[in-house]
């Protein structure tokens, strides 16, 4: 860029020096007068400037044009590529790839990040392009190791050219030293380098945050990174907007700035609910951002609601419109998706293993630990037999990963039931009284002790993967020590004895708190969960489940309890982020970007909100639309009047079928089953829908509501053909169901749902009298979602392109089989009737389900929607509820640090 004879460093301080001379000379010259006399002047000290200079416009307008351009003629709207690939001998990645190989991390993991940053540093700005600025978005998982990912992004970047690390770690102290000292160490910016190269500059310490008057001067030397880590506070976001401002422009605009925003859903998006408001964080964010002339701002979060939510058409917001990037599962996470059935179909899984892990609290033990707000002066607790048992079984556990690995370990239990510090602070007295008194009467405790083990060591076993169980003998002696190892920890917004992990001294940890629990901070060897807090949001919800994340050598020790109605809610929530990373890969695949095309997220009709409804403001992106969709009945009502119900509305459909003499398919591949599923084409929309009037359906499926129905096809669906599917089952037992006109199906067998696993109060009160519901918690299969299209091939009316779409569909995904069918058949929309077998029985291993034992069979509906080319992705639908998640307003978090003074060797 600059010409051999000035190098750029002394070609930045000439440009200083024309710049202040400029400014001098522009009152009393024209400008391109005062232009040439300030570059002649700077010729003369600095010889070789006037090359330099001219260089240096050229590449900057053509940088910008670059960007321009990129912009107008990329297919995929995208940027410009600019990154070649990562540096392999000398760099800060390959020192970073060194210290986790060192550290001992899994060869495939370490591959995972690099691949990873590699994608996203692609898509972040090009650091000597000046002008070029772009926001994104990465989704990670809850406890899965984000720090590793975006430290490996930092290295990269900076062996790229970028000069201004900003880490934007949280709104606790607590988190923000967490990591600061993970920074430190993975990235070595205190270690003295042997080598010539980069040299790092911190602007924040372990007990220093960013202060107010920190000099830049150390950007004279274009080598020099700095690096800060700062909580989202507002003097603190001011700071670091300062000393941004205090860079000389022709400096600044040569030092490329990330900034990563961890925990990016929490504090950054705008929580004012209006465009024309501004929260103080949101603004702070903002400032800072429009401080960055050449950059990258990446959020990072796991619960990234809140900023798909951000509004797009608010340039000075942070709505990622560039980059939304899925990091991969790491090997060995244990995540939602390895406890819950995200597909909902009954053939993934009749035995969830969350039913192994958890178990759920009864309603009056909850009561005695989760007051009413005006009702925390009077809170008084005691242990409850719930408490009681997590406890001893984390004992246990804790003693247990010691025999198995030889060695102390750090373990912890968390105990998260409510937000409110009085609640924290009592809690934890009664929990270190009942371990006191425990360990004062430890040899009276041994059957108490026993009863625990025995219930508690195989219930996980398939997790076990060899590992030790120890006998009796063996383990009591050292739980006995791990009862007199235990200290209770406070952990919230205004706690003193905060939890600090010393990495040469494992803790033996009962962490009470609230908000920073469910919060970015790392409790490290989880093993124990006893949480009652419920939220109203998804975001909220999904943070709180600290449970999920790597537990080496004890995955069949993790133990959780909730409370009542917890473990319905975490299932929906498995399904939402399922669905919703399935968007990003199929948006990433198409080549297109936020700002074309609007992330949907499933809502949860009548119980949860996606986030807060103050950062929902531009809520109009998300509703999920049901063009390709599927729907099912899972809650069936199998008292005598409600399968009568459903006997004299299929029957009726079954009827308007066989008047019209529509055409009758066979399920060709089924043809060796007594009874193959049959289908009729040529329905109409008015079909459908006055079949939906006379079919019960539960309040909660509003779409399966005929006036629900109607609506959405008169806006999306007009002209829609539809098919009905009579589906045939494997029989459960040998047993038919006959439809109108004699036509007979083998009936499917679906074992409901044991009462306790699932509560009727989220179906409300319009129950029709005298119901008998059951949930059978998924009635389609996964082959059901194309089944009249695969009926179609087996009968020879699928053309080659249709045939070559359908055999590469990958069944595991649902966005690519709504893909399929929007290719295939666009216009049509299918209806399919299930025959539940009245004597279903469940699996012989299954633990969560239980018998039917209606005296006939049920009828199910699965209803699976035409394309719908014009619905809006803009439009959503979602329930009003109060918001629960009080955290900041009534524990707001302190900036109890010091202000960040370099010392005079600092590097």
């Amino acid at each position: 860029m600059t010409s051999a004879k000035l190098d750029d460093g002394r070609f930045e301080q000439a440009l200083g020096a024309y710049e202040g001379i400029l400014k001098s000379r522009t009152g009393d010259l024209n400008q391109d007068a005062a232009h040439r006399e300030s570059v002649t002047l700077i010729e003369q000290i600095f010889p070789g400037f006037r090359a330099a200079f001219e260089a240096y416009e050229d590449e900057k307008r053509n940088s910008v044009e670059r960007i321009k351009v990129g912009n107008l003629i990329r297919k995929d709207g995208g940027r410009p590529d600019w990154y070649s690939g990562a540096k392999t001998q000398v760099g800060e990645w390959p020192d970073y790839r060194a210290r986790l190989e060192q550290s001992g991390l899994p060869g495939p993991a370490i591959e995972s990040i690099h691949r990873s940053t590699e994608r996203i540093l692609s898509r972040s700005a090009n650091p000597k392009a000046v002008g070029d600025r772009r926001k994104g978005l990465v989704i990670g998982y809850v406890q899965s190791g984000k720090t590793a990912n975006f430290t490996g992004l930092i290295s990269k970047a900076v062996d790229e050219g970028y000069r201004i690390i900003i880490v934007l770690a949280g709104m606790y102290t607590n988190l923000r030293v967490q990591t600061q000292l993970r920074l430190q160490k993975d990235l070595g910016l205190d270690t003295v380098r042997e080598r010539p190269g980069i040299a790092w500059h911190r602007l924040t310490g372990s007990n220093a945050d960013m202060g107010r008057d920190i000099s830049p001067s150390f950007f004279s030397n274009p080598s020099n990174v700095a690096v800060m880590v700062v909580k989202k506070h507002e003097m603190r976001l001011a700071n670091v907007t300062k000393f941004l401002e205090a860079v000389p422009d022709v400096t600044l605009n040569r030092r490329a700035v990330m900034i990563i925003d961890d925990e990016s859903d929490q504090a950054t998006p705008n929580t004012m609910g209006s465009k024309d408001l501004v929260s103080t964080i949101n603004k702070r964010v903002r400032e800072l951002w429009a401080a960055v002339p050449t950059g990258t701002y990446v959020a990072y979060t796991a619960t990234p609601f809140a900023n798909v939510f951000i509004d797009p058409s608010d340039d000075g917001d942070l709505y990622p419109e560039d980059f939304v990037s899925v990091l991969p599962k790491p090997d060995s996470y244990m995540g939602s998706e390895l406890f819950f059935d995200v597909d909902q179909t009954v053939d993934s899984g009749e035995d969830e293993m969350i039913h192994r892990l958890a178990h759920e609290v009864p309603d009056h033990e909850a009561m005695v630990f989760t007051p009413k707000p005006k009702k925390v002066d009077e809170f008084e607790p005691e242990m409850t037999a719930s408490l009681t048992t997590s406890i001893r079984w984390f004992i246990l556990a804790t003693a247990i990963r010691e025999l198995r690995t030889g060695e102390a370990q750090d373990s912890s239990m968390l105990v998260h039931t409510s937000q409110l510090i009085r609640v924290h602070e009592r809690t934890k007295e009664v929990i270190s009284q009942f371990i006191s008194e425990m360990a004062l009467d430890v040899e009276n405790q041994e059957v108490a002790f026993r009863d625990v083990f025995d219930a508690e060591i195989d219930n996980a076993s398939p997790l076990r993967g060899g590992e030790l169980v120890p006998g009796w003998t063996k383990l009591w002696p050292v739980a006995k020590k791990v009862l007199e190892s235990i200290v209770v920890k406070i952990d919230n917004g205004a706690s003193d004895d905060r939890l600090i992990y010393d990495p040469n001294t494992p803790q033996t940890v009962i962490a009470v708190g609230g908000g920073t629990l469910s919060r970015g901070l790392t409790l490290e060897g989880l093993v124990v969960s006893y949480f009652l807090r419920s939220s109203n949001t998804y975001d909220t919800l999904l943070q709180m489940g600290r449970w999920f994340g790597f537990r080496p050598r004890y995955a069949d020790l993790v133990r959780v309890w909730m409370g009542p109605g917890l473990l319905d809610e975490y299932g929906h929530l498995a399904a939402v982020e399922k669905q919703l990373r399935d968007e990003v890969v199929e948006m990433e695949k198409e080549g297109r970007t936020p700002r074309e095309f609007a992330i949907k997220v499933k809502s949860h009709p009548g119980r949860l909100e996606i986030t807060s409804k103050n950062k929902m403001d531009a809520a109009q992106l998300v509703r999920a639309g049901l063009g390709g969709t599927r729907r099912q009945t899972i809650y069936l009502d199998r008292s005598e009047p409600g399968r009568e119900i459903g006997y004299r509305a299929s029957n009726n459909l079954v009827r308007t079928a066989l008047d019209r003499e529509l055409p009758l398919l066979t399920r060709g591949a089924h043809s060796s089953r007594r009874h193959p599923s049959l289908m009729f084409r040529g329905l109409t929309n008015e079909d459908v829908v006055g079949f939906l009037e006379e079919f019960w359906v539960a309040p909660t499926d509003k779409w399966l509501q005929a006036d629900g129905m109607s609506g959405w096809l008169n806006r999306h669906g007009a002209g829609a053909q539809w098919n009905l599917i009579l589906v045939s089952g494997s029989g459960g037992g040998g047993h038919n169901h006959e439809y109108s006109g004699g036509i007979a199906v083998s009936t499917s067998r679906r074992a409901p749902l044991k009462p306790d696993l699932w509560s009727q109060d989220r179906l409300g009160s319009g129950l029709p009298p005298h119901s008998d519901i059951v949930n059978i918690r998924a009635l389609m299969s996964g082959d059901d979602y194309l089944l009249d299209i695969r009926i179609l091939a087996d009968q020879g009316q699928l053309d080659e392109r249709d045939i070559e779409i359908l055999d590469g569909v990958d069944k595991k995904s649902a966005v690519a089989m709504k893909t399929a069918r929007s290719l295939i058949r666009p216009n049509e929309g299918t209806v399919l009737l299930y025959a539940i077998d009245g004597d279903s029985q469940p699996a012989s291993k299954s633990t969560t389900r239980t018998r039917m034992q209606a005296d006939g069979p049920l009828v199910g509906l699965g209803v699976v929607f035409p394309h719908a080319e014009a619905e809006d992705p803009g439009e959503y639908w979602a329930v009003e509820l109060d918001d629960q998640d009080a955290d900041l307003a009534t524990t707001p978090p302190r900036d109890d640090e010091a202000d960040f003074v370099p010392e005079e060797d600092e590097h």
